[in-house]
């Protein structure tokens, strides 16, 4: 087998069943620092890529986000591999260079590794297998981001803005997105719980802590409020679809840096992640009636409880998966937000990626059997939706 660039550790040495290619597509793609939002280095390695295989491949910038769109084919049927190359800053203690890519005792570890380049990796080489090995008469387009990890506006969001405007469409979608709280292919996420952002504002009097007692301390009120609100149990019946709501805690500042001092002033950020018994209105209006008249509330809204796909899609992709690795799919939209959100706005999307276990941490990892089934499960997924599937 030919030898990549890819630094391996420990006695296991590259035992995978993961191909040759993907090992390679993720070494490379890991050694980009695609800290969010900057990708273009990335996106224009995959680019090339896919270029490599036949696709049209436009490159789309919103301010200094950049984005990618590639189509294979112009047949009636589009299906639609979704990501981003962005990933979160390596903060913490690493044991290895976060963008250099080290297998380990059946583990990739590197920045991104999970989410998700991972999934990428698996996802382009499985194309590359089906666009080699078969003959396609389904187009193959690949939809890819470099701002996903802030929910930006400028990437998967304006590319969907650019798609409606030209009239491109796309029957259905999978998003190959870290998502899964189990093993690669367990699960099938179909949707996600709403999210409200919320900042309080506290207002008091200033003083010296001698005086608090008699002069108030405001600070006391709002950490109970706080407290009330964070332990608040906000669903009056369970969803049938979606986990209960919940609020919870982001930020509490006051600015103020003696002892001896109330400030006049405290603020707090809370998240409310939020099912289909509420909406924006109906969580905005409970919120302001139990909050106090000198604590001040101001909401950020940014999506409402969705189910991103039809039913007959869903089943599709749990066959294709039990076909591809034995496995039963659960179904379900534990999790959290992703570009999920502006894609269903033009077609069916789903996520099926890797475990969740490994994202987001220092020494982040896949493991080498998530990345084996990953690439197995699209490539089937291509495999049946050019065979026997129609909208």
């Amino acid at each position: 087998m030919r030898c990549y660039n890819v630094h391996s550790h420990g006695r296991s040495g590259l035992k995978s069943t993961m191909t040759e290619l993907s090992l390679k597509l993720l070494s490379d793609l890991v050694s980009f620092k695609t800290i969010t939002p900057v990708g273009e280095d990335a996106i224009d390695y995959c680019s090339s890529f896919l270029k490599k295989l036949g696709f049209v491949c436009k490159k789309l910038k919103f301010e200094r986000v950049c984005n990618l769109y590639a189509k294979f084919g112009q047949f009636s049927e589009n299906l639609c591999f979704a990501g981003h190359v962005d990933v979160v800053p390596p903060i913490g203690d690493w044991d290895t260079n976060p963008f250099t890519l080290i297998q380990k005792n059946g583990k990739l570890y590197g920045r991104g590794t999970n989410d998700m380049k991972g999934p990428l990796a698996a996802c382009l080489s499985a194309i590359y297998d089906f666009i080699s090995n078969n003959s396609p008469h389904i187009s193959i387009s690949v939809l890819l981001t470099s701002d996903e990890e802030i929910m930006g506006s400028n990437g998967t969001k304006s590319v969907v803005e650019y798609l409606k405007s030209t009239d491109e469409k796309i029957d259905c979608c999978v998003l190959c997105e870290s998502c899964s709280p189990g093993l690669a292919g367990e699960y099938i996420k179909i949707g996600c719980r709403g999210s409200l952002n919320v900042n309080l504002t506290s207002n008091g009097i200033q003083c010296h802590v001698v005086n608090g007692r008699e002069i108030g301390n405001h600070l006391h009120n709002f950490v109970k409020i706080l407290t009330t609100l964070t332990r608040e149990s906000l669903d009056s019946k369970i969803s049938a679809v979606f986990p209960q709501s919940t609020i919870e805690l982001t930020s509490i500042d006051v600015d103020n840096n003696v002892r001896n001092v109330i400030p006049p002033l405290a603020t707090a950020k809370l998240n409310i992640r939020f099912n289909d018994n509420w909406d924006f209105e109906g969580l905005e209006r409970y919120l302001l009636s139990i909050l106090p008249d000198n604590i001040k509330a101001s909401f950020e809204r940014f999506s409402l409880p969705f189910i991103g796909a039809s039913q007959k899609f869903i089943s599709f992709l749990a066959e294709c998966i039990s076909e591809a690795i034995k496995v039963t799919s659960t179904i379900g939209t534990l999790g959290g937000a992703s570009d999920a959100i502006f894609l269903k706005e033009i077609t069916d999307v789903v996520e099926i990626g890797s475990s969740v276990i490994g994202a987001h941490i220092s020494n982040e990892y896949i493991t080498n059997d998530d990345i084996t089934k990953l690439e197995k499960i699209y490539l089937k997924i291509m495999k049946n939706f050019n065979n026997n599937f129609t909208k």
